[in-house]
């Protein structure tokens, strides 16, 4: 229960740090770009003076985030192989709807940031695809945690698809409970839930296996 508790917590503060991977003149590589971008997020959710505002607090993180992600990419493997069987408006629809439930899940969990520190280990580039070898230390908690950032080079920038914190895909995790609902009733039942905002994401467990980068 407390690497549960622990693997969530992170996913609420690396998302957020997955989610901000764009272009820059001065960072070409994937690295660079995570790096850039993190610092900016970190610095933010470290502002004494928004401590107390936490609103303001996710609306600035959020309004950084809301472009850069390869949203349909990401979409295309929760869904995995119910993707194929959509029309292109319910594509567009599910793109959206999955938007709207991580940013309004994780962006609630920022409050809890309690000063991690990002250390860059490696990155290795394959074609137009990348991974990038981090570790999140806690230094008050004595906690560290590697995280994986993953990432598909579209035109000139680098952005994020998948994540993986401790040999756990957030991808999987997502594909996982996305296609219970499907298998188990329709996928019109999952885009209910969703719709209703009846959906609720799961904490992932070392059970779960990394997705195929």
């Amino acid at each position: 229960m407390q690497l549960l508790k622990k693997n969530n917590y992170i996913i609420a503060i690396v998302l957020a740090l997955l989610l901000v991977l764009p272009y820059s003149v001065w960072a070409s590589t994937p690295t660079e770009q995570v790096r850039e971008k993190a610092d900016k997020v970190l610095k933010i959710l470290n502002d004494p003076a928004l401590r107390n505002n936490k609103e303001k607090r996710r609306d600035m993180v959020m309004n950084i985030v809301e472009d850069m992600i390869d949203w349909q990419e990401v979409s295309k493997r929760v869904l995995a192989i119910h993707w194929r069987k959509r029309t292109p408006e319910e594509r567009k629809e599910f793109v959206n709807l999955y938007r709207d439930l991580l940013k309004r899940t994780y962006s609630d969990k920022l409050d809890i940031y309690a000063g991690e520190q990002i250390i860059y280990d490696s990155e290795k580039i394959e074609g137009s695809r990348a991974v990038v070898k981090t570790r999140m230390i806690n230094k008050k908690k004595g906690e560290e945690a590697s995280v994986e950032y993953r990432v598909i080079k579209k035109d000139d920038r680098w952005l994020g698809y998948d994540l993986v914190i401790e040999g756990i895909s957030a991808v999987n995790n997502y594909r996982v409970q996305f296609n219970e609902i499907i298998t188990s009733s329709s996928y019109e039942n999952l885009i209910k839930k969703m719709k209703n905002r009846e959906f609720k994401i799961k904490e992932s467990s070392k059970g779960d296996k990394s997705s195929k980068k």
